[in-house]
């Protein structure tokens, strides 16, 4: 029998997109506009995260993808995995063989062995499920538009070239209103991957993040990360999908120089920026339509911030370009 490599990959039209335009317009301009800036050879700088971080990150999240998957498919309910209900725990690979086959198809090889000592000393710490294993690496896309009269931001699935929400109710998408853009008339939509969604013995259920950091900081993660839109996403989400028995969301951080060394955290809500979510991202969108439409991306808005632009782990990646322009 063939065994499965859990390998989701990224949303397709997820938070950080819209995360990086309000931190600085011109960062998005740099991320997601090079076609329009590159040289006359093609090339543009890349200034994403780094190749090795990524890469610890995805290597860390494929064997914690494997080991829950594991768990809750032996579990009566069986797990959801990528968009598939399991309840053969057998079909998995190996946490340890999945991270392997991940390096065979990406590369990264000289960071398994670390990153196996990570995991095991994680596997030490917590050798049981935390609780019902619901689902594992699961997609959910969100779209606006109106649903009963209430217009936001509604968990929903295309079906035939209409959105229809959790009940099969249509949705009214108010898409993108932006004549002569090459997304006019898109339905502005939002996704996000589940990392982990456990139910607890009391019936209530939790949306999990992984988070493979050098240094762990519970307190200091769990809030920031409360006021990062893609969890917010994750809440507004949540709260469709489980109702009353949504019990929130829980960061797993998981130290990757300190062995052993785990924290769990529940993120705070944020009710008042919740309540705004939907019309936030409705403006980034339209607002990023506008400078495509109107500006040369070299002259985006910068935040022209030393926070911003020199923050804790150092200077932007943009920081010469914002400074010397193609000279940088």
């Amino acid at each position: 029998m063939n065994k499965i490599l859990i390998d989701a990959g990224k949303s397709s039209r997820g938070w950080s997109r819209i995360g990086n335009y309000f931190h600085c317009p011109q960062l998005f301009a740099y991320l997601y506009r090079t076609e329009k800036m590159a040289d006359e050879t093609g090339y543009f700088p890349n200034l994403g995260p780094s190749i090795e971080a990524l890469a610890k990150g995805s290597i860390g999240h494929t064997m914690q993808a494997h080991l829950h998957a594991i768990w809750g498919a032996a579990q009566p309910q069986g797990v959801v995995a990528d968009e598939t209900l399991y309840h053969d725990p057998t079909i998995f690979l190996d946490p340890e063989d999945a991270a392997d086959a991940w390096c065979a198809k990406y590369g990264s090889e000289h960071l398994l062995s670390h990153m196996k000592d990570v995991f095991r000393a994680y596997r030490a710490k917590f050798p049981e499920p935390p609780g019902d294993i619901i689902a594992v690496e699961a997609p959910v896309t969100a779209v606006l538009g109106n649903l009963n009269g209430n217009w936001g931001l509604w968990v929903a699935e295309e079906r035939g070239g209409e959105w229809r929400s959790l009940d099969g109710t249509n949705i009214e998408v108010t898409p993108l209103n932006m004549p002569d853009h090459k997304e006019h008339g898109r339905p502005i939509t939002l996704t996000r991957r589940f990392d982990l969604v456990t139910r607890d013995r009391s019936g209530r259920y939790y949306i999990w993040d992984h988070k493979h950091q050098a240094n762990v900081n519970a307190k200091h993660s769990a809030t920031a990360y409360a006021i990062d839109g893609g969890f917010a996403a994750f809440r507004v989400m949540g709260k469709q999908l489980y109702g009353d028995a949504f019990g929130g969301l829980t960061l797993n951080l998981i130290s990757s120089t300190e062995l052993g060394k785990v924290a769990r955290a529940q993120v705070p809500a944020t009710p008042h920026r919740d309540a705004q979510y939907a019309q936030q991202l409705w403006a980034a969108e339209h607002a990023i339509a506008q400078l495509d439409m109107t500006t040369d991306p070299w002259e985006w808005p910068k935040a022209q911030n030393e926070l911003s632009c020199y923050g804790r782990y150092g200077p932007c990646s943009g920081l010469n370009l914002c400074s010397l322009g193609r000279m940088g």
